[in-house]
């Protein structure tokens, strides 16, 4: 072998070793447990549960608001590719859908609506398919995540 075939299969080598290193740091929806515990490392209380469909589901909390992370696109209970943070809201007197509007026209990462008796719901999707998110980009999207939930409240006159 010459030094040119020797060089390039060992940088090749050391890039596999170093892709497959990065990649076991990812967090995936495929493994609900790590999504937990990146969260709780975050300094978040979460409990593991499962979803009326038998998918994963997080509880936790940001302050006094509870709130659930739900598994998508999971296959037969496992194997998830995203999740959505989702928090509710019990208004005496509910909220219209122009305000909810006014939310939805002026936020970029979560979505709001109104339930059957006119209740505010807040959820923010998050794809983790594929390679995943490394440990900042989930800590920098549960942080956006904390910020929206105050933001939302105070929007809502909680």
């Amino acid at each position: 072998m010459t030094f040119k075939a020797k060089l390039f299969t060992g940088l090749t080598v050391a890039a596999f070793v170093v892709g497959s290193t990065a990649a076991m740091a990812q967090i995936t929806a495929k493994n609900a447990a790590a999504v937990m515990k990146a969260m709780q490392d975050f300094g978040m209380v979460a409990t593991m549960g499962k979803d009326s469909g038998g998918d994963p589901k997080i509880s936790s909390r940001i302050s006094d608001t509870k709130f659930s992370v739900y598994f998508y696109g999971c296959e037969d209970n496992l194997n998830c590719a995203s999740i959505m943070f989702k928090a509710g809201y019990d208004l005496n007197n509910g909220i219209s859908a122009l305000k909810i509007n006014e939310w939805n026209r002026d936020k970029r990462f979560a979505k709001a609506y109104i339930d059957d008796e006119g209740d505010p719901f807040l959820e923010m999707d998050v794809n983790m398919d594929f390679d995943g998110l490394g440990n900042e980009n989930f800590a920098d999207d549960l942080d956006w995540w904390r910020l929206l939930v105050e933001d939302f409240e105070d929007f809502i006159e909680w």
